[in-house]
């Protein structure tokens, strides 16, 4: 996992001295890197307690708070840097957790959102998939503009040993071959100063 989150990361460059959010953290480990790289502080959000209880014994640098990412409890402006990996799809109002996430970014602040394509399936009970154009009018709405798009390459291909996840995860690395049918977006946003 940490070199799909340190592909994110790099989008934020530089993070050093950075205020920087981890938006749907979990245990914490992105907010982990950010501060070995320098931000300060840097904050774990996640709505599950238990994550961030067990990120707190294990995982050093990071504060962490525990909330609904639709309802952040930060200051307007409140950080330069702010990354949400695979979590903002899981959201129950994921409108809500794109107009949070610009409110408490800063006007030249940059974040950085990891999301599934369209056809990515997992055993999470609640998950929003769009085509890159589906979260392109997601963010618009919330007045947020993409910069730069990446692709993340999804888990590996034998993470386990469940023969249908194995050829679903090979097809899904051809499939990223394509523009735009990558497995995971990796969105590098910024203000947009004109929202529609």
């Amino acid at each position: 996992m940490e070199p799909r989150v340190r592909r994110a990361l790099d989008l934020l460059e530089p993070v050093a001295g950075q205020v920087f959010l981890d938006l749907g953290s979990g245990v914490g480990w992105a907010a982990h890197f950010a501060a070995s790289d320098g931000a300060s502080p840097a904050v774990g959000y996640d709505f599950a307690l238990r994550a961030l209880d067990l990120g707190r014994r294990n995982i050093s640098g990071v504060d962490r708070v525990q909330g609904d990412g639709g309802q952040l409890p930060f200051r307007d402006a409140a950080f330069d840097r702010a990354l949400s990996f695979g979590s903002l799809e899981h959201f129950p109002d994921v409108d809500a957790g794109l107009r949070e996430l610009k409110r408490v970014l800063r006007p030249d602040g940059i974040a950085v959102v990891v999301v599934p394509n369209f056809f990515v399936r997992t055993e999470q009970p609640q998950e929003l998939r769009l085509s890159y154009r589906g979260w392109q009018r997601r963010f618009d709405a919330a007045g947020l503009r993409i910069v730069r798009t990446r692709a993340d390459p999804g888990p590996p291909v034998f993470r386990d040993r469940r023969v249908l996840r194995m050829a679903v995860r090979a097809a899904a690395k051809v499939l990223a071959l394509v523009p735009r049918l990558q497995y995971q977006f990796i969105f590098q946003l910024r203000h947009d100063r004109q929202p529609s």
